[in-house]
């Protein structure tokens, strides 16, 4: 029985299979089962569609935003340039439109988002402020003058001015605007993070999709292979649209690697690593994008699933951990900024903290750049404010002012120090060439009113010196130096005046000195001429006739007689020659002779001719070698190098024949310790080196002046007058002669002539 109805519901079976409506159920149930897959499959790759559109839109908004940050930040940069006088077109006003543009631009990208959209009309409202302060600088700069001014190599910038105070105001908007942007970014920095994870899942459950599309088309192959084979041409195409689904799946992701990987900031995610008790005890990184390596050095695939407290322990100090922790617990964003150490260099990093997923994501932004700018901008401005208190104070001291002039209406700007050579109080009144011609000296009116005649054409003033009234200290001389220019296309009178009332008075006394000066060189003409023609003409005769007397009477005289007649004649002789040697020392000054070149190997031989006499009976040895060629006047350097050997000779030792040296070398003027004028690089140093009585080193300098003998003229005979024509010679060469020397040692005569 049993085994009959099992053969008959074995039968129904194999019919019931066998039969063409079970097939034809089985092949609606298939289309059905393979429809309802292939519509989640595409629902699938829409979804992922989707999601690498928000991410697209999440990096538009974003590069949005900078864009318009950076239009606030060129604003502020151009009106700082205005403020240094550096720029003067309208620039200013085509950035706030372009502005305008940027804010259209980024409200229809929010439209979703209704934060944003309050961020954005913030921004606006910060727009229409700067607009405002732009169409107020365009009409202040046609009426107002300018805050900062450049006078001579630096600027001075007016604190008070409009310039300046509406420069802050700016710069107070700008700053305000960067903090919306932060916002904004850090906003979007979290919707790309959960955007980026929900593209991850989709990624993951397309292939699913499209593996159950594979299984279930394979389930409907092996149960209908004929019906599934007539519609091969169909499972062909739909296939092929699996695969162009996933190819596109596989190109948004290398399209989100290539985003992350070109944002220059560090987005990390982290997850919590919990104790026993469920606290956080630390994070590990999860994501990381590769700008990371640029900011510490550290490779990307090293950081990502290590923990943060072991690769930067440093967050524990900073507060930075902290944060991170009241950020996953409470779910509010955090903002942190501090100092880190990476590879020895300090870098400035903000980070924005959002709650993502199971975890935190992190934006680290690297401002240092930023805080160098705003370092280097407070650095400048400290300077600028020195500068001006130093210019105020050299001002003040030097005794001018400065003053910009404005031709066109003759309104004015002066410094603090110009009402104060007026003698009045800075800013007492307004200066304008009515209110300042009443300062001027009434005979002096016309010179200072064709100040407003000064044109481009003649390029500076030519107003040069007036004098003014004052009250406490009566008639000043001024003297002005002013240029033309052109600020905003007004011509302008920029420059300085300066208080040269002790300068004229001194030029006063310089010109009484100098005429009581030609008074006295008129007398030394005078004595010279007296000097060189009365003088000696008594001492002739006086010669003459003691010459006839001793002709006539010598042999019929008394010794004593002969004796005080020798004496008489040794007197004259020796009045004559100082005669002499005055006239020749007044007239070193005089000489105007044209410099030549000079071979000092060729002067000393032709002296060395002339004193051939003198040194033969002396037994005197003079040695040279390789002097020098200069430039001078040849007689007198003759004259120099004559008296200086014959010096020598004279003061030689009674028991020692005479030996003189000459030797020269080339020295730069930094090696001569000697205090002189150097107005030469280099100079010749020559040496005349005697073995003569030498002398006292106290009595150095005293054996260049005139008379001044250090023996009797019974020892030695001379004038006292011949080193000091030779000191004459030497300076009027530009050079430098003194003497070194030690009594019984000998003289060393040393000079400086300059090589050109």
């Amino acid at each position: 029985m049993a085994s009959l109805f099992s053969r008959e519901t074995m039968m129904k079976l194999k019919s019931f299979i066998g039969s063409t409506k079970t097939y034809v159920i089985l092949l609606v149930l298939a289309i059905a089962l393979l429809l309802y897959t292939v519509s989640v499959g595409y629902k699938q790759v829409n979804r992922l569609h989707k999601t690498g559109d928000l991410v697209s839109h999440t990096l538009e908004v974003q590069h949005t935003i900078v864009e318009l940050s950076s239009k606030f930040l060129e604003v502020e940069a151009i009106q700082l340039r205005k403020l240094f006088g550096a720029e003067e077109s309208n620039l200013s006003v085509i950035v706030v439109t372009e502005m305008g543009q940027s804010l259209d631009r980024l409200n229809t990208l929010t439209t979703d988002n209704d934060a944003q959209q309050e961020r954005v009309k913030a921004l606006q409202l910060l727009r229409d402020k700067i607009k405002v302060e732009i169409d107020t600088t365009a009409i202040d700069d046609d009426t107002k003058a300018p805050d900062s001014i450049q006078v001579k190599d630096s600027i001075v910038i007016n604190y008070n001015g409009l310039r300046y105070k509406r420069h802050q105001r700016i710069s107070k908007i700008v700053a305000e605007s960067q903090i919306i942007k932060d916002r904004m970014l850090a906003e979007e920095n979290y919707l790309m993070v959960s955007r980026k994870e929900e593209y991850t899942s989709q990624s993951f459950l397309t292939p699913m999709s499209s593996l159950l599309v594979a299984l279930t088309a394979l389930g409907i192959f092996l149960i209908g292979f004929i019906s599934i084979y007539k519609q091969k041409g169909e499972i062909q195409e739909v296939n092929s649209q699996v695969f162009i689904q996933n190819k596109k799946l596989q190109e948004t992701e290398e399209f989100l690697k290539g985003v992350y990987k070109s944002s220059n900031n560090v987005i990390s995610h982290f997850e919590p690593i919990l104790d026993a008790h469920k606290n956080i005890v630390d994070f590990q990184f999860r994501y990381t994008s590769n700008a990371i390596e640029k900011v510490t050095g550290s490779e990307q695939d090293d950081i990502i699933g290590s923990s943060l407290l072991e690769m930067y322990p440093m967050v524990l100090e900073n507060g930075l951990f902290a944060l991170m922790k009241e950020c996953y617990v409470s779910g509010d964003i955090q903002e942190h900024e501090s100092v880190y150490t990476f590879e020895g260099e300090k870098k400035y990093i903000f980070n924005t903290i959002v709650k993502s997923a199971n975890g935190i994501t992190n934006t680290a932004w690297d401002t240092t750049k930023v805080k160098e700018a705003e370092k280097n901008l407070q650095k400048l401005n400290d300077n600028l404010s020195l500068q001006n208190t130093i210019f105020k104070e050299a001002e003040n001291v030097a005794g001018v002012g400065s003053f910009i002039w404005y031709l066109d209406d003759g309104t004015a700007t002066v410094s603090d120090n110009f009402y104060r050579i007026l003698g009045v109080e800075p800013n007492s009144f307004e200066v304008t060439f009515n209110s300042y011609k009443e300062f001027v000296y009434p005979d002096d009116v016309a010179i200072f009113e064709s100040l407003s005649t000064n044109d481009i054409e003649k390029g500076a003033s030519t107003v040069f010196a007036y004098r003014v009234q004052t009250i406490e200290k009566g008639v000043k001389h001024l003297d002005l130096k002013g240029k033309y220019v052109e600020i905003d296309n007004r011509p302008v009178s920029v420059g300085i005046v300066q208080d040269i009332t002790a300068r004229v008075e001194k030029d006063r006394a310089l010109i009484d000195s100098y005429e009581k000066l030609k008074h006295s060189n008129e007398e030394l003409e005078s004595f010279n001429r007296v000097a060189s023609h009365d003088l000696q003409e008594p001492l002739r005769k006086i010669q003459m006739f003691i010459s006839r007397i001793e002709d006539e009477g010598e042999k019929s005289m008394p010794a004593s007689i002969q004796n005080y007649f020798g004496k008489i004649k040794s007197g004259t002789f020796r009045m004559r020659e100082l005669i002499q040697n005055l006239l020749s020392y007044s007239r070193i000054d005089k000489i105007n002779s044209e410099f030549e070149r000079i071979s000092l190997n060729e002067t000393v031989l032709k002296i060395e001719d002339e004193l051939s006499q003198l040194i033969k009976e002396t037994n005197t040895s003079i040695s040279y070698k390789n002097l020098p060629i200069i430039q001078g006047i040849p007689f007198k350097i003759e004259q120099l190098c004559t008296n200086l050997i014959s010096n020598s000779i004279k003061y030689g030792k009674s028991d020692v024949a005479p030996k003189i040296i000459i030797s020269s070398k080339k020295v730069r003027n930094s090696e001569i310790r000697e205090n002189f004028s150097k107005n030469s690089e280099y100079y010749y140093k020559i040496s005349f080196i005697d073995n003569g009585i030498g002398f006292e080193p106290e009595f150095a300098s005293n054996i260049f002046e005139v008379f001044q003998r250090l023996h009797s003229k019974n020892e030695y005979s001379g004038t006292g007058i011949g080193l000091s024509i030779c000191k004459k010679i030497v300076e009027k060469h530009y050079g430098y002669i003194h003497a070194i020397g030690k009594k019984g040692e000998g003289s060393t005569f040393v000079i400086y002539l300059p090589v050109n």
